[in-house]
């Protein structure tokens, strides 16, 4: 069983050395930075797990016959998903590592954008100095959240906490789930013209790719601040920047990017953006608890058990039992 780890997410660890070991495989670390590295180094593989660079047709169909791919993260948009389904590969993740980790430093970017903390630092460090910006704080605000899985409900209770009544939208979760929850389902667009600050929580889909675009924007109020520690792309970057030079919303704080790093992003030379390095989950406990969970689906996989995280649950028609049968 050859197993291919296309690059180190975390320097100078081996997470997963004495999993494949205990069950007789071959373990290839990988340093991949473009597609032609994890073409060349996954050939012949069984089993990938993914670090930066995404898994597309073409290093599916170099690894010939390969029985799973997995992303030691929660998001799996790094991987064409359609093509493994169509191969019959299933894709695992690791969903639940670091939710509260990731809401907390969302919420922690949308107060720095309501207090203009970070262009604040600024002028005391290099600018005019002594200059006290107002504030726009978010207590008694609506607050609205774009999908309520994980890491959205625990969004809630941190709004909640801070003063706020809170209004979500996701059109995947039955009413039930708000309701248990306890916040107001919404539509998309009177989630818009209602919150004061948005946060979003949804997955990168064909369906999310530049959903917040210059029409959106537009139903958004002026005083209106937008989070993003989900997935880049769905944020249109540069209708975000018009949209805040124009008006048409306050200020906005981003933790990921249409590409990162962002080195030519417009949204770098808007002082009313804060911006963090794609940071929500490097805490020690998240990383902590994304190699226990890759491990974990690893084991299951090299040992014939049922996988438990599988994002993609159809393939099953095309490869019958969810059991991954190891080699003899």
């Amino acid at each position: 069983m050859r197993v291919v780890v296309t690059r180190r997410i975390f320097r100078g660890e081996s997470p997963y050395d004495d999993v494949v070991e205990a069950a007789g495989g071959e373990l290839v670390y990988a340093d991949c930075h473009t597609e032609e590295d994890a073409v060349a180094v996954c050939e012949g593989a069984d089993i990938v797990v993914r670090g930066s660079v995404p898994i597309t047709e073409r290093v599916m169909e170099a690894a010939g016959e390969l029985r799973l791919i997995l992303v030691p993260a929660a998001g799996y948009d790094c991987v064409d998903i359609r093509e493994a389904t169509s191969r019959g590969i299933p894709v695992s993740n690791v969903p639940e590592y670091a939710p509260r980790d990731v809401a907390s430093h969302a919420m922690s970017l949308a107060l720095a954008a309501a207090h203009d903390v970070v262009r604040c630092d600024r002028d005391m460090r290099d600018g005019p100095g002594w200059e006290r910006r107002r504030i726009h704080p978010i207590h008694g605000k609506t607050f609205g959240i774009v999908g309520l899985g994980r890491i959205g409900r625990e969004i809630v209770s941190m709004a909640r906490g801070m003063g706020t009544d809170v209004i979500a939208y996701d059109p995947y979760l039955p009413s039930d789930i708000f309701d248990h929850v306890g916040v107001e389902p919404v539509e998309f667009d009177e989630l818009l013209e209602r919150s004061e600050c948005i946060s979003i929580h949804a997955p990168l889909t064909d369906t999310t790719r530049n959903m917040f675009s210059t029409e959106a924007f537009s139903r958004m109020r002026e005083s209106a601040i937008l989070v993003n520690a989900a997935r880049g792309p769905i944020v249109d970057e540069s209708a975000l920047v018009d949209a805040i030079e124009n008006g048409d919303i306050r200020a906005a704080a981003l933790d990921v990017f249409e590409t990162e790093p962002p080195t030519d992003s417009p949204v770098l030379d808007c002082e009313r953006i804060v911006v963090s390095p794609h940071m929500g989950s490097t805490s020690p406990s998240a990383r902590q608890g994304m190699i226990r969970g890759a491990r974990q689906e690893l084991k299951r996989a090299l040992s014939g058990e049922p996988l438990e995280n599988v994002v993609n649950p159809e393939v099953f028609q095309y490869t019958g039992d969810q059991a991954f049968t190891p080699d003899e």
